[in-house]
């Protein structure tokens, strides 16, 4: 059971009307409500440190933070809302995930966008701000996007990836950059692919995914998102074991994040140049995101077992969906136990290094079965910890390091004076038992607070389709880039 909070009788009723209704929620920089926030007593990690502190006040004002630290436990304020925690509780800053699929497959057509049940998931597990990481249907997010920035829709900041740049486009239709694909075709131009740039920056996008795209492609993308300000990360591995793209060329084509690996080695010849390619991440502080949730996959939840899966996540699939989910049964796992263990070795030569403020922290779990990305997240930082990590740098992982892997971290990723009001409140102390940053007690998003059961509640049984005749929403239609003229 989580220990009580105790709320003055004011904030009884203001945050009984943030709860129940939709349209008090903000999004990624709109402006908060002008009520004021007072959070007392309990724990405080802020990122900046590497320890938890006592927390004697934090003060948020529309939706901005403008005291830590302050000398308010003594203060009686009746006229203001008060957050009293318990001893044992514990405040972080909202988490990040920089590789969040909203991604699903369930009709077994293609992988489509499910945005608004998965932000709520994601929001209910503290995760307050998410980059999508590649998407099919990219105005599923910037729809879902603008509603939450018009306060008209709950759910986490969403900093869409517009599509895929590259061949990926055409998903697991090709398996190499030099594969045909309508959607990035192998003869297009310098032109079209900077105007694919542009276009995708005029829609708010702050970030792009690069995958399955060639060397010369992804120079052009990389210079073409700088101009613009954004930042882009790849996936330059293809599904013949090879690279499109070999990491050494993309760092030094200014790529900002990589993600999975550094080698596609076991630990062999093809992994000899592990220590080159870690040198260059830290020479040119390049962030990386290993997803070791996803590709230690079944091998991990079995040695973890309910550490790793400890709710039913099925529930919030439709029933009709449950069913297709069963009958698909389990998945191979992503890597073998030999490939899993060179993952895991990359990670932590990255980290004893000293590139520990590089590592960041992304579920990439495109769903094609129960599991879902809002809990993985939890997956992500218990196989980071297993994996060796401290728990403090997983905490910074998962808040600061990737604000600043997504150049957002004047406005996020710390419990700093100035800075947006996404904080998480937790049962326990993470630093001791990371396990503890997935028992959320109360989620607060641009100074609104939220309770994450009902969040939850909300979700249940809401993804997916209903039934045999309702899977056109579910289904993926691959599009050209160019217009389709007729003969």
């Amino acid at each position: 059971m989580n220990p009580p909070i105790t709320l003055t009788c004011r904030t009884l009723i203001i945050a009984a009307t943030f709860l129940l209704t939709t349209v008090t929620a903000n999004a990624q920089w709109s402006n908060a409500p002008g009520e004021e926030l007072y959070i007392r007593g309990g724990w405080l990690f802020d990122s900046v440190a590497d320890t938890r502190r006592r927390n004697s006040g934090i003060v948020i004002r529309n939706g901005v933070i403008v005291e830590v630290d302050a000398n308010i436990q003594q203060q009686v304020l009746n006229s203001s809302n008060v957050i009293d925690l318990q001893d044992s509780q514990t405040i972080l800053p909202g988490m990040i995930d920089l590789h969040a699929h909203y991604n699903i497959d369930l009709v077994d057509n293609g992988r489509v966008e499910e945005v608004v049940n998965n932000g709520t998931i994601f929001l209910a597990n503290g995760v307050t701000s998410t980059w999508s990481a590649g998407e099919y249907y990219p105005e599923r997010v910037i729809e879902q996007r603008d509603l939450i920035d018009a306060g008209e829709a709950t759910g986490p900041r969403l900093f869409a990836s517009g599509p895929y740049f590259g061949g990926f486009r055409c998903e697991y239709n090709v398996k190499t950059s030099d594969d045909e694909c309508a959607g990035w075709p192998n003869d297009i131009t310098e032109d079209e692919i900077r105007a694919e740039v542009d276009k995708w920056a005029e829609q708010g996008v702050i970030s792009i995914k690069i995958k399955q795209a060639t060397p010369g492609e992804t120079k052009i993308l990389i210079e073409q998102a700088h101009r613009n300000g954004m930042t882009a990360t790849g996936h330059f591995a293809n599904y013949h074991g090879e690279y499109d793209v070999h990491l050494r060329d993309a760092i030094l084509m200014g790529i900002d994040r990589i993600e999975h690996r550094m080698t596609l080695g076991v630990g062999g010849p093809r992994s000899e140049d592990m220590e080159q390619i870690r040198d260059l991440i830290i020479k040119h502080q390049v962030f990386y995101d290993a997803n070791l949730q996803m590709y230690g996959s079944i091998n991990l939840r079995r040695e973890l077992s309910s550490d790793m899966i400890w709710t039913d996540e099925s529930q919030y699939f439709t029933p009709y969906a449950q069913k297709l989910l069963e009958l698909r049964g389990p998945p191979p796992p992503e890597s073998s136990e030999i490939e899993f263990a060179q993952r895991v070795r990359e990670l932590k030569s990255l980290f004893d290094a000293g590139g520990e403020n590089l590592i960041i922290v992304g579920t990439d779990e495109p769903v094609y079965t129960s599991l879902l990305p809002g809990f993985a997240y939890h997956r992500e930082l218990l196989a980071l910890v297993h994996a060796g990590l401290p728990t403090v740098t997983v905490l910074k992982a998962a808040t600061i390091n990737g604000a600043n892997a997504l150049g957002i971290s004047d406005r996020l990723g710390s419990i700093e004076v100035g800075k947006l009001a996404d904080l998480v409140i937790v049962n326990g102390n993470p630093i001791e038992d990371i396990k503890t940053a997935r028992d959320v007690s109360l989620v607060v998003k641009d100074g609104i607070v939220h309770d994450p059961q009902q969040l939850l509640e909300s979700a249940v049984g809401t993804i997916g389709p209903s039934g045999p005749d309702d899977h056109a929403d579910w289904e993926l239609e691959l599009r050209p880039l160019r217009d389709v003229q007729d003969p």
